[in-house]
């Protein structure tokens, strides 16, 4: 018999320490815990399966997003060579792909995923915790304050939050797997946890932490710095290092630094931690987006670094549970940092980012729990049950109500809005929500408001121009959409509407040179093949238009203003059969182009 390696004796340290209690160790009753704590996460987040599409972030991704409507073999190689919303997340594409293979674009069936999705990463926070412990209790614990922290509903609520979701899966896979290894030192299962960690850097790059996050489960587990220790490590960083540059290529739309200095930014990441600490265990006035302080900052931002060192120190003399600390705060630091390493227009501390890094925090309250319940003191055993009775009660009722807010645009936008009331984001998305719900007053007053807060807001500057394009100001419209040029210089849909816009001008080479640039940094931009076959109409190349909106046809074969054009472009070349086909089919699906007048002439009635 081949005997145990010291790694799984060390393994069991944790155990160790825990004293000689007994632990649970019947299956059946895990199971069925495990059952209850997902058909509670079930519950409290049920109610967010009726929501609707939130306009940031959701058009690009799924509502607009075309390549998701079919399985092509060029729409297979779209997703993993073209960023979404300025982030490389192909494994996003995929799954949105799915979705719309089973609901044919129903908004229900990406909540639903979505919650499938978080109910997988607590059974596997559940399957992680206990393995790493070998106590029920702790990953019951942390499984459960995971299923229904206030927090997470933001990435559980919010469909364009779908890569924190696969990230988190495959992270946490990845490091059970990996835990397998540990114990067993077989190449197999360090393998698995490699390609588990690429499928996590391939649904969103912040998964780029996880290799440190191994070296914390080495040290949980009582392995010793050493040689192999480090080389079993190099293809996760070859991985993250891969994933570091492709994400430096990609990402665009990060705010201008407004003036913060290194040592601001320092402040910036300290506030961000704190904010999320307190969040924890105060998960009160959550909103979709947190104002950037101004400078000169308040005076408290300075204390932050102090409270955080003297926070760290103070938990560090607790000897029994240094190696708990350990893990638990490191865990929390190295996957919260790649969220603090550019400034985004949603803010520096939005709660999604708290998703992940959440689970060093629940371990060690975990853990402190656990202890006070096998405390002599009756006492401490009963406020113990108290607490976590009142805390459970709490952040069920906070999370069914932060489900409320986010039943569509108006409702989480003006929500952030009262309670962060200097936020330019949710202007913009609320004015886009009304934009797209024909309100143009209403948009107009939001997305100048946007300006106001944040002149070099991009995306208010783009809806603005569709805003002055459909009131027919055409020379307004360029205005703004040349400045979103400017400042978004690879924005395929930027590059389309201007070019839209340019049409309506009558500058058709113009117009042409940007669908052009469109469809270059977008392949699978209909509305750029259409508008480009418009403009080659317009520069008499009638067969070049018809290639263009051939290609517009292929992609949304219902399209009826590129049957309308095509119709026109095919009158050109005098093939007047084709032509009056396409008028008809144009009429035949509503388009609002289709000239019943001029299908009767050329087509006899």
């Amino acid at each position: 018999m081949t005997p145990a390696h010291p790694a799984v004796h060390h393994g069991a340290r944790y155990a160790a320490a825990r004293g000689n209690t007994a632990r649970t160790r019947d299956p059946a009753l895990h199971r069925q815990i495990l059952f209850l704590i997902v058909a509670g996460a079930f519950a409290v987040h049920a109610s967010g399966l009726g929501n609707g599409f939130i306009y940031f972030d959701d058009p690009e991704g799924v509502v607009d997003n075309v390549s998701i409507r079919d399985f092509s073999t060029t729409n297979i190689g779209h997703w993993f060579t073209t960023p979404l919303q300025f982030m490389y997340t192909p494994l996003v594409y995929v799954s949105y792909a799915i979705d719309y293979l089973f609901g044919q674009g129903a908004i229900g069936i990406y909540h639903f995923s979505n919650l499938m999705l978080h109910l997988a990463n607590v059974v596997l926070v559940f399957l992680l915790f206990r393995r790493l412990t070998e106590r029920a209790f702790v990953a019951c614990f942390v499984a459960g304050a995971f299923a229904i922290h206030p927090v997470n509903v933001d990435t559980v609520a919010w469909i364009s939050a779908r890569s924190n979701l696969l990230a988190t899966l495959f992270s946490l896979a990845a490091i059970l797997v990996y835990l397998r290894y540990v114990r067993s030192l077989r190449r197999q299962p360090l393998a698995w946890s490699v390609v588990l960690f690429g499928l996590a850097a391939l649904s969103k790059s912040t998964a780029v932490a996880l290799p440190l996050v191994l070296f914390l489960v080495d040290h949980v587990q009582g392995r010793r710095p050493s040689r192999r220790l480090f080389l079993e490590k190099i293809p996760f960083a070859v991985i993250a290092a891969v994933t570091v540059l492709v994400a430096l290529n990609v990402r665009q739309d990060v705010i201008p630094p407004q003036g913060y200095t290194v040592a601001d930014r320092i402040l910036l990441t300290c506030s961000a931690v704190v904010n999320h600490l307190v969040q924890a265990v105060y998960p009160f006035h959550l909103s979709l987006a947190y104002a950037y302080p101004h400078k000169p900052f308040p005076w408290y931002l300075y204390a932050f670094p102090l409270v955080l060192a003297a926070g760290g120190a103070a938990l560090w003399l607790v000897r029994p549970a240094r190696r708990i600390v350990v893990f638990g705060l490191g865990f929390f630091a190295v996957t919260i940092a790649p969220t603090q390493a550019v400034l985004l227009i949603d803010g520096y501390h939005a709660n999604r980012y708290a998703y992940l890094p959440y689970l060093g925090l629940f371990f060690i309250c975990g853990y402190l729990a656990d202890a006070a319940l096998r405390h002599r003191d009756r006492r401490l055993r009963a406020g113990a049950i108290g607490a976590m009775a009142v805390f459970a009660v709490l952040f069920t009722t906070l999370t069914v109500i932060r489900n409320t807010a986010w039943r569509n645009t108006e409702t989480i936008m003006s929500d952030a809005i009262a309670k962060e009331p200097g936020v330019a984001l949710a202007y913009s998305s609320r004015g886009i929500a009304r934009f797209r719900g024909g309100d143009y007053t209403g948009a107009t007053t939001d997305l100048q408001r946007t300006e106001e807060l944040d002149p070099d807001f991009v995306l208010a500057h783009h809806y603005l121009g569709l805003i002055k394009y459909y009131n027919g100001d055409y020379t307004g419209a360029l205005g703004e959409l040349d400045y979103e040029v400017s400042r978004l210089p690879t924005f395929a849909v930027a590059y389309s509407e201007r070019g839209k816009t340019k049409i309506a001008l009558k500058d058709y080479s113009g117009a042409y040179a940007d669908l052009s640039t469109a469809i270059a940094y977008d392949p699978q931009l209909t509305e750029a093949y259409y508008s480009r076959g418009v403009a080659a109409i317009g520069l008499g190349d009638p067969r070049g238009a018809i290639s263009d909106l051939n290609t517009a046809i292929g992609l949304i074969p219902q399209y009826a203003d590129a049957y309308h054009q095509r119709g026109v472009a095919e009158s050109r070349l005098g093939d007047i059969g084709a032509a009056c086909a396409d008028w008809n089919t144009a009429m035949s699906l509503g388009s609002p182009d289709a000239n019943t007048s001029l299908a009767e002439n050329h087509c006899g009635g």
